[in-house]
């Protein structure tokens, strides 16, 4: 994979949304976790998975050639593991339909009509039944936010089409298809009108039980730029189902403890520069000035380092923990007897931003993998490092696209 100085920050949760505005334009969402345990096993599984899908697009994104119709951020979505789902309503009279929140996304698209043969597997919208929703032509501007790889005119250029694909490679059976609509969003009892939205007539091997994606990347397409939100925020809870998501003023950040770093340029997606890391009491210096950005990720539960930044910090590991080894489990190569669940036999880490530190506990840095069994939640990764969901757990994180930075500090998610 060609050397690249960004990644990607593909927020792949969906949500359960119960939505406040307040006066300066912000609103609240709850994000409802749909398992509360970890299930080491899937969670490797899918994390790798979700890791391939991510090197593989930021390759393509990076190289000179022109950019190919599978683009559009990947989906690692079902009925396995932490599935979230997000509630809200389109048209008029509101339709009640799920969507998986996706800061990986631009496009905000739904299954349209009868759409029997469709993937995902949540119920439809229906245009025909709603007195606000209008097709746009592809002379529209928003139209013109698509890529010219995924955007097609049918109609003499009455309809905005689209064709998107997912995976490693262009898929056959792994895409959305359809047309872009103009229709009113009703979030938390507020009805935005005028928000453009892809209506999917065809799609396959896409999974869950939901009825599409919200787009919350940084494009003119993402219904964070469509609201005018400007910034968002969540909160990962470790000991609820629940965690807050926050948008515009409501995601503001104050007081004590509120760190920054820059929010470097990616297209529509959002990268943070990892320098180094601490290991208990010794640091671990990354391969300098050469080090990919760092994906925060929240569709991603395990972590990933590249090497051979990974290699440096596993060997730390080993060396500060002194229960007995057992064999590698599930691509963890840092797995150690532990029947008794003591977390102080294990070194918590801090993750050195430029700018910025998190410090993290040792129960964000390791998992029971089995009875009797903790493993480091680190994994080696061949190109791109991702810090997943469980390192990000007890901090509220910001995303400020306005100001270019991303911002953070320890929380109690169940009392934001």
């Amino acid at each position: 994979m060609a050397a690249t100085r960004l990644s990607l920050l593909a927020l792949t949760m969906p949500f359960l949304v119960t939505v406040v505005y307040s006066e300066r334009r912000g609103f609240r969402a709850t994000m409802i976790r749909a398992e509360k345990a970890i299930n080491f096993t899937q969670a490797s599984r899918k994390s790798h998975e979700r890791m391939s899908l991510l090197a593989s697009r930021l390759d393509a994104a990076s190289s000179s050639g022109p950019v190919s119709t599978y683009t559009q951020a990947p989906l690692q979505v079902d009925s396995e593991g932490f599935e979230f789902n997000m509630e809200f309503s389109i048209g008029t009279p509101p339709q009640t339909l799920t969507a998986i929140a996706d800061t990986g996304s631009e496009l905000t698209w739904v299954k349209c009509g009868a759409c029997s043969n469709c993937t995902p597997l949540g119920s439809p919208y229906r245009p025909d039944t709603s007195t606000s929703f209008s097709t746009l032509p592809c002379s529209d501007r928003l139209c013109g936010a698509l890529s010219a790889s995924v955007r097609t005119c049918g109609s003499g250029g009455a309809v905005c089409e689209y064709t998107y694909h997912y995976g490693l490679e262009l898929d056959a059976h792994r895409y959305t298809r359809g047309h872009l609509g103009n229709e009113t969003f009703t979030l938390g009892g507020e009805a935005v009108p005028g928000i453009a939205f892809g209506c999917t007539t065809m799609s396959e091997g896409i999974y869950g039980a939901s009825s599409g994606i919200v787009g919350l990347g940084r494009g003119r397409l993402s219904i964070v730029s469509q609201l005018k939100a400007g910034e968002f925020s969540y909160c990962l809870s470790d000991t609820s189902t629940t965690s807050p998501l926050l948008f515009g003023s409501l995601a503001d950040m104050t007081g004590d403890g509120v760190q920054s770093t820059p929010l470097l340029a990616a297209g529509t997606y959002y990268a943070v520069n990892l320098e180094h890391i601490s290991i208990g009491a010794d640091t671990t210096i990354g391969p300098g000035t050469s080090f990919y950005g760092t994906l925060l990720d929240s569709g991603t539960t395990l972590t990933f380092l590249a090497e051979p930044f990974y290699t440096f910090a596993r060997a730390v590991v080993l060396n500060q923990t002194t229960l007995p080894r057992v064999a590698d489990r599930h691509g963890s190569e840092a797995c150690f007897q532990a029947p008794g669940g003591d977390w102080r036999d294990f070194p918590g880490m801090v993750l050195h931003f430029d700018g910025a530190e998190m410090v993290l506990p040792a129960t964000s840095c390791f998992a029971e993998a089995e009875d009797g069994v903790v493993c480091w939640i680190v994994l080696r990764s061949p190109s791109l490092s991702i810090i997943g969901n469980i390192m990000q757990r007890n901090y509220q994180i910001r995303y400020d696209d306005e100001e270019a930075v991303v911002s953070f500090k320890p929380a109690n998610c169940d009392n934001l």
